[in-house]
């Protein structure tokens, strides 16, 4: 595979790999989409990128899996992103022509590999169990419609998730694993927490922490912000598990929300 190198990505991951998230570039149907995107992801002014891009014919590697790439806020760290040639409002039909067909071969293996790899199922999560951390596949209207970071609802109403599905299957070895249970990432090797006066804490582990207490329920903004109202969650959290009640996130805490 190709590799274009985008501009803008965050080095590393602060959460283990658990979903592929698949998106449209909002393009037409040429054989030189993938490479035209990866070169616009590859531009310094560009605040977005994705890991792979493909058209019907070719496949470029714009971020390692290691890294982190800028494409749906609220499944970044945790997330692999697929860029696929084509519109959010193709209809049924126009992902049926032979460009999409073609298209969507090359998606599926990409996918396929990512889910042996990572242990991810090919199946696509409900909106309820992507909130929840399991493993699988979605679009990156299930994740604005969840974390509610952005307003993009690609691959669309008309992406025929059935028949890619089938031909990400048809790529495994196995029948696809049942879904997983979320695993606790590495604790930041930092003590997150919230002192009146004082610069609030910001970062991805900050948002990491937030989603994951979103996800069991307690009321919290995920904004990557470790303000007063993420201590106060955070308190009722450490209540609740018969931990230490000072309102700061340090390796017990942590461990212990996942």
């Amino acid at each position: 595979m190709r590799t274009i190198r985008a501009a803008n990505y965050t080095r590393g991951r602060i959460a283990p790999i658990r979903v592929v998230i698949v998106h449209t570039m909002e393009t037409g149907e040429t054989s030189s989409v993938a490479e035209n995107v990866a070169n616009y992801f590859a531009n310094p002014a560009t605040q977005a990128s994705a890991h792979v891009c493909v058209d019907n014919d070719s496949e470029i590697r714009c971020v390692p899996d290691s890294d982190t790439a800028w494409a749906a806020p609220g499944c970044n760290s945790d997330g692999l992103q697929l860029e696929l040639a084509g519109r959010a409002g193709q209809s049924k039909s126009g992902w049926a022509d032979p460009y999409s067909t073609a298209l969507l071969k090359r998606a599926a293996r990409i996918t396929a590999t990512w889910c042996k790899k990572y242990g991810i199922p090919a199946r696509r999560l409900t909106r309820a169990e992507l909130r929840a951390g399991h493993k699988g596949i979605a679009g990156h209207a299930d994740v604005s419609a969840v974390y509610k970071r952005s307003d993009h609802w690609d691959p669309g109403h008309d992406f025929p998730w059935d028949r890619f599905l089938t031909l990400v299957r048809d790529n495994l070895d196995n029948n696809p694993p049942a879904p997983g249970k979320p695993t606790a990432p590495a604790w930041p090797q930092r003590m997150l927490h919230h002192t009146p006066g004082q610069p609030m804490q910001r970062g991805h582990d900050v948002e990491t922490w937030q989603r994951r207490l979103r996800t069991l329920n307690y009321t919290i903004t995920v904004d990557g912000v470790f303000g007063a109202m993420t201590a106060a969650a955070t308190r009722v959290f450490q209540r609740e598990k018969n931990l230490t009640i000072d309102g700061v996130v340090g390796p017990k805490t942590w461990q212990a929300a996942w």
